[in-house]
């Protein structure tokens, strides 16, 4: 049987993730596109706000939208602490512009006692790759007491 953080995430399936104690997630206005067991989909649609002087998505937001939906993957594992990031790698391999909806990928590659490393691709709606990430993130003290 899942985890009852599992099945919060999971209960937004298709629609936009309105819940989330975080404003920046807030911004960003993702939809959960698909929740499996160690892994997660979102997708965004790229406004005028999230872009560069050039109208590309800003590589500042691309990154933020991984390290969020890392968060949000992290969260459905329920474990006690919370395990902030301590790295992020990204490639970035082609542009996105106003109105595109981009889509990002997660996945736990190792979860172990203090760190959990995980991946992430980027892409667009027609499949191009558009970024790759990895990321580490270390147990904290700090004990998850959120009500769902």
């Amino acid at each position: 049987m899942e985890n009852s953080r599992y099945k919060f995430v999971e209960s937004f399936i298709g629609k936009h993730f309105t819940k989330s104690p975080s404003p920046f997630a807030h911004w960003l206005n993702g939809k959960v596109i698909a929740v499996k067991k160690n892994s997660l989909e979102f997708s965004f649609v790229v406004r005028k706000d999230m872009t560069n002087p050039v109208g590309m998505l800003h590589g500042g937001v691309i990154s933020g939208m991984i390290d969020d939906c890392m968060g949000v993957t992290f969260f459905t594992l329920g474990l006690e602490y919370f395990y902030p990031s301590i790295n992020l790698q990204v490639d970035f391999f082609n542009p996105a512009k106003e109105g595109e909806e981009v889509r990002v990928k997660t996945q736990v590659m190792k979860q172990g006692k203090t760190i959990i490393n995980m991946r992430a691709e980027v892409y667009n709606i027609s499949g191009k790759l558009l970024a790759t990430a990895t990321s580490n993130l270390a147990k904290s003290n700090f004990k998850i007491d959120l009500q769902l």
